[in-house]
Parts: C-alpha cells; sequence; structure tokens
C-alpha cells in the first residue's frame, strides 16, 4: 500500500494529478539525472551512463549495475541527487537510514520504471475467478466478525484525485459483487449435488433453476490483438446444454438476452453417490469447485449455427432440448490462462461442465466495472464546478445553480403554470412585470427573464445579494416554434387534427389533442424545476406523494424544449420507477421519435407503444 501511494500520479509539489505522460516524462528526467551523475562523478558506472534508458530502467537491471557499489559510493550517489543530506548534517533529518540495503533500495525503487496504472488496470479481467471468490482475506464471509482487518482500499472522505476515487470505487464494487457471486456460485453448486461416480466422472444429483450441467464446450474464436495490446481482441466460446426441464425454465434460459453475465465452473467432487451436502459448510471441499470463469451472452444459435439476433421479430422455433449458446469470453483472462497453460500446468478451458446464469436485476456488475474503466480512460470525466464535492474537499454549495457563473437568465418553463394567476402564486415576493398589455396574450407558454441575474452577471462581484435587492421578473408569452414543415413536426399541444385525416367514413369536425401539464405546482416545487433546468447539481428530496416524479418529469420536458440539441439521460433504480416516469414523459409534448428506453423491463410499460432500441433504429434507417 505506501508502495502503492508513493508512486501515485500526483504532484508532490502542487497536488495536481499527473497523467501518463506527465509520469513517464518524470521518470525519464529522474533516469537521465541519474546517469549524468553517473558520468561525470562516478567512472565506475561508465556503461550504466551510456545506456539508453528501456535497458536500465527495470529493478532487476539497476539492481546489477548498483548492487555491487559499496555503501560508501552509494551515499555519494545518493547525496549527490540530494536524497540524503550529506556528511556532518545527518542531524538535520533524523528520518532516514544510511546503511548499504536501503541506500540501494532508495535508488533502485526512485528510478525503475513504473507499471501504469491505467494498463494495469486495463489488462486485469472483470471476471472474478476462484481465487478471489474463495479468499477469506479479501472477500469475508457469512461469519466474518469484524475483529481482523480486510485488505481493502477505504472509501475516506477525501480522495486524492479522480482517478483515486474513480479506482478505489471499481475496487471496492468488484469485491462486493464478488461477494454475491460466491453465494449464487455455492447455492447452485449445491443444488446440483454433483458426485463422484464409479468411473471417476462428475454425477449430478440434483437440478438448480439457475444453473445445468455442460454437455459441450469449446471455444470456437480467438481474434489476433489490437495494436499495442497483448490480450486477444475477443475470444468467442461455444456452450451446449441440454434442457429437459419445465417449460416455463427452459423459457428463461432460451432468453437469455445479449451482454447476460454466465459463469462457467469446473467442479471434481470426492464424494460418492448419496452423500448429503452440508450447507452451512464451504462448498468447495465438498464440491470440489477448482475453477471459475465469468462470460458474457453473445446470443442463441439457430439450427444452422448463427445467432439468433434480438429483434421484434418472433425467435424461431428449436426443435429438442439441446441448446446452444454463443459466449464471449474475458480476453484477459484467457490470456493469463493460456501463459499458465504454456508453462506445463491444466487447460481451464478443457474442464468446464456447469454453467451458470443469475437474476438479470443482479448481474449487472459487469457494465458498471466497464463504465468505471472507460470513465479512468476518459481524460475529462466530471465539470470543474463538481469536481472538488465529488473528491470530498470542496463546498457543496458552490453547486447551487445562483453560484455557477453560467446561471441562465431566461427559461422557457413551457406549460409548468397553469396561467398567469398560477405563475405569480409561485414566486412569491418578486415583483411580476409583463411585456403585454392584451389580457388574452396571456396564456401560456411562458418565457420568465430573471433580472436579478441579468444585473448579478453586470456588476460581477460587486452586485449585492439576491436576498438584499428587489427581485423582478419579465413574463412574456410566446408561441413554441415548429419543428418541421409536416404536420406530426407540430407540438403536440397545439396539433390540431380532422378526424377525415385518420379514416374518411369519420366525421370531419376537427379536435384538439390536449397534452399540457394540468398539475399546480407549489412555489418549492416551481423552485426545484427552476434549479433543474439550471446548470449545477440539484437534488430534489421528499416523503413519497410529495410530487417528485411529476417534478423531474416537468424538468425533463423543459430542458427538451429548452436545449433540444441536447441529450438528456435518465437513469432510476429500478424497471418501475423508469416505467413511471417514461410513460409521464410520453404522454406530454416530446416528439415520440426522441424517447428511447433501453434495459428489461420495457414489456411492462402501459402502451402499446415501441420505445425499444429496435424502433428507434428502424426509425433512423427510414429516415436516413
Amino acid at each position: 500500500m505506501l508502495k502503492f501511494y508513493a508512486r501515485f500520479e500526483i504532484s508532490d509539489e502542487t497536488g495536481d494529478p499527473m497523467t501518463d505522460r506527465d509520469m513517464t516524462l518524470l521518470h525519464y528526467s529522474r533516469i537521465t539525472s541519474l546517469q549524468k551523475a553517473a558520468f561525470s562523478k562516478f567512472p565506475d558506472l561508465r556503461l550504466f551512463a551510456l545506456a539508453n534508458v528501456a535497458s536500465v530502467d527495470t529493478r532487476d537491471s539497476l539492481h546489477r549495475h548498483f548492487g555491487n557499489l559499496s555503501e560508501k559510493a552509494l551515499r555519494a550517489i545518493a547525496t549527490y541527487l540530494h536524497l540524503v543530506p550529506p556528511e556532518g548534517k545527518e542531524s538535520e533529518s533524523p528520518w532516514h537510514r544510511l546503511d548499504k540495503e536501503f541506500l540501494k533500495e532508495l535508488l533502485i525503487s526512485r528510478h525503475e520504471r513504473r507499471i501504469s496504472q491505467l494498463e494495469e488496470l486495463n489488462s486485469m479481467p472483470l471476471y472474478p475467478t476462484e481465487e478471489v471468490i474463495w479468499d477469506e482475506n479479501v472477500v469475508p464471509t457469512e461469519i466474518y466478525s469484524g475483529e481482523n482487518c480486510l485488505a481493502l482500499p477505504k472509501l475516506n472522505l477525501q480522495f486524492l484525485t479522480l482517478h483515486d476515487y474513480l479506482l478505489r470505487n471499481f475496487n471496492l464494487f468488484r469485491l462486493e459483487s464478488t461477494y454475491e457471486i460466491r453465494q449464487d456460485i455455492e447455492d447452485a453448486v449445491y443444488r446440483l449435488a454433483p458426485w463422484r461416480s464409479e468411473d471417476g466422472s462428475v454425477y449430478f444429483g440434483g437440478w438448480a433453476r439457475m444453473a445445468h450441467p455442460i454437455t459441450s464446450f469449446a471455444v470456437v474464436e480467438v481474434a489476433k490483438p489490437n495494436i499495442g495490446e497483448k490480450a486477444p481482441s475477443c475470444v468467442r466460446a461455444d456452450v451446449t446444454v441440454t434442457l429437459s426441464v419445465r417449460n416455463e425454465i427452459k423459457h428463461e434460459w432460451e432468453s437469455l438476452r445479449k451482454h447476460d453475465v454466465c459463469f462457467l465452473v469446473t467442479v471434481r467432487p470426492t464424494q460418492g453417490i448419496g452423500t448429503k451436502y452440508d450447507y452451512r459448510k464451504s462448498m468447495v471441499e465438498q464440491a470440489g469447485i477448482v475453477y471459475v470463469r465469468g462470460c458474457e451472452v453473445e446470443g442463441m444459435l439457430d439450427a444452422s449455427g448463427r445467432v439468433i439476433e434480438e429483434g421484434p421479430e418472433p425467435r424461431p422455433e428449436l426443435e429438442g432440448d439441446a441448446r446452444t449458446f454463443r459466449l464471449l469470453l474475458d480476453p484477459n483472462q484467457y490470456r493469463l490462462d493460456l501463459d499458465h497453460a504454456s508453462k506445463g500446468t491444466e487447460d481451464v478451458y478443457e474442464t468446464f461442465n456447469i454453467v451458470m446464469r443469475r437474476k438479470p436485476k443482479e448481474n449487472n456488475f459487469k457494465a458498471v466495472l466497464e463504465t468505471i474503466r472507460e470513465l479512468m480512460n476518459t481524460e475529462c470525466v466530471v465539470p470543474e464546478w463538481l469536481h472538488d464535492i465529488v473528491l470530498g474537499y470542496g463546498d457543496p454549495g458552490q453547486a447551487h445553480y445562483t453560484r455557477m457563473p453560467n446561471e441562465i437568465p431566461t427559461l422557457d418553463f413551457n406549460d409548468t403554470f397553469l396561467d398567469m394567476e398560477h405563475l405569480r402564486s409561485s414566486f412569491p415576493g418578486y415583483e411580476i412585470k409583463v411585456k403585454t398589455d392584451d389580457p388574452r396574450k396571456l396564456i401560456r407558454p411562458f418565457k420568465v427573464t430573471f433580472e436579478n441575474v441579468i444585473r448579478k452577471q453586470k456588476l460581477g462581484d460587486d452586485a449585492m445579494d439576491e436576498d438584499d435587492e428587489k427581485k423582478i421578473i419579465t413574463v412574456e408569452p410566446h408561441v413554441q416554434p415548429k419543428r418541421g414543415p409536416y404536420l406530426y413536426n407540430e407540438p403536440k399541444s397545439q396539433c390540431v387534427q380532422r378526424k377525415s385525416q385518420v379514416s374518411p367514413f369519420l366525421d370531419k369536425k376537427a379536435f384538439v389533442v390536449n397534452l399540457w401539464n394540468t398539475i399546480p405546482f407549489t412555489p418549492t416545487q416551481v423552485e426545484a424545476i427552476r434549479s433543474g433546468m439550471q446548470p449545477g447539481l440539484t437534488l430534489v428530496v421528499g416523503p413519497p406523494g410529495t410530487g417528485k416524479t411529476d417534478v423531474a418529469v416537468q424538468i425533463i420536458s423543459n430542458l427538451y424544449h429548452n436545449f433540444p440539441w441536447q441529450r438528456n439521460l435518465v437513469v432510476t433504480h429500478s424497471n418501475q420507477a423508469l416505467n413511471q416516469l417514461f410513460e409521464k414523459i410520453a404522454e406530454l409534448d416530446v416528439d415520440e421519435r426522441h424517447l428511447l428506453r433501453l434495459g428489461h423491463g420495457e414489456e411492462a410499460l402501459q402502451t402499446d407503444k415501441d420505445f425499444s432500441r429496435y424502433l428507434y433504429r428502424y426509425f433512423h434507417f427510414f429516415l436516413d
């Protein structure tokens, strides 16, 4: 841990984060300084001084050059580089040692080639293996008492850099999901009841809903590595299982979707047929769990061996009970396993005899880990105003929209207000000015200008606090612009259709499709809507039934109309919450072609319309 943070990508002088390029330049600067010192002051190191950096910056090469030097020579080099105080001034810095081993380690550890944390993270397998799953020092068991300290990175109140924040969350989430995976594997193996038959093969005496014995497994494709990488770019495998189970369980296996995560397990039981397992004891020793590898489902194969693509079309019906799935293995783990196999160990991919699936709600760990890793490979992840707050040493109040330098003075509140009286009651303490004298034009939608914001932006630091100055709002009714020349491009709330356009047999009387907001928002809710439309961080908190969902829907609708060139992402903790939001958004003046719902649970939407990625893809193909 000390070595890790001693080489962390952060400047020792300023505390600013450093990129891989900055760390590489710092490494070259240090080792070239060492070579210059060796060339000018120490003739015994002339060979080291004239060598190229790549040949002398490893620990072995540095130990070979400096290991045979005397203690006096090592101290002279360290003193010349200002790593230890000169002779006669040792009392000024009593923290250091001057023995040979310390001086040698000081020079080697300072100048050896540093392994990039980002490269190490990118080469790390995302799926846990048996070595991590059953390591009680990292992943505690159910009987963990908390007396011993676990070797885990802690989420303190403050982080060094954003990279440090993401790295700690990556490691903790990976281990947290490993704990749940271990429970699922042990439960599935316990239900399958693997026994050792007389001929030495594995006999399964039970059955499990989430796991099934493997009929055959084969790696079918190993793609070449990308430029600059060591692991294969893609590893595909086919696994075949015989689903001689009830129809509903068979349907669950056939419904495995693309990107669903499964686990391949190898068991070698030592107990004979009929032996009872004790669920209170570890299944590793009882069932002989040897290997565990994660994989990702690409799809189920049809009768001709091709992957059945997901889409609105019904899936083809397959005969028999045998089903073959195309899997994507972890390339980094595959490379590590092949390296071990080349040294004479067993080939892991010839031993699997169980495939296990997990519940979709609990099986998103790989997507989360991939997202964190992609964020760590991105230079800019969060805006500047949020950076310090995430790291734990910023003022959360600075993220409020009133303290943002780019606060928007004029906002289109669309259909937030029911009428002019509702608008007046939503801003108590404000003086309302209207740009029209015709009361017939005072109908929504309203465009509101906050004069205080304009004054604050003009005067800057000389402006008074908003509480001390007179608050003025200018209201301007306006007509929403058309989105295109066709009828379906017009705003839904203003769209007048004729029934004759639907059917020539119906009456030609016109009717209006009214999709205005009908909720009289309170002043507090209006303030939350205003905050959500502004730059900065908005947090809406309240007990059930206080209108949090309606406020969120109105914020999304207003953002859609104020910033039509931007995209809005809605993330919820459950499919039910997402469906509630989505159904209310679809009822407002939002173009249906601009709505896309991802993830599971779409079939629970209370609508006959299709908002999946398949219809979205069809629309774009049709428009192109």
